[in-house]
């Protein structure tokens, strides 16, 4: 339980909950705007999508 909690302090982590909670409140009080919503949507695609693809490197590097 205490190491659960310890990952869900990590930066990353914590950034991405903010970022959450913000579109769930912004939405709940009908303020999000169209252009808001595709800058999210790409933003988190291009993360991880380069994320998996770093990742990805990696393991052919350590064979």
């Amino acid at each position: 339980m205490q190491k659960k909690l310890a990952n869900l302090i990590e930066v990353r982590k914590i950034i991405a909950l903010g970022t959450l909670a913000l579109f769930v409140v912004l939405s709940v009080m009908g303020n999000l705007e169209v252009q808001f919503i595709q800058t999210a949507i790409i933003s988190v695609i291009s993360f991880y999508f380069g994320k998996t693809t770093e990742q990805g490197k990696g393991e052919y590097h350590n064979e």
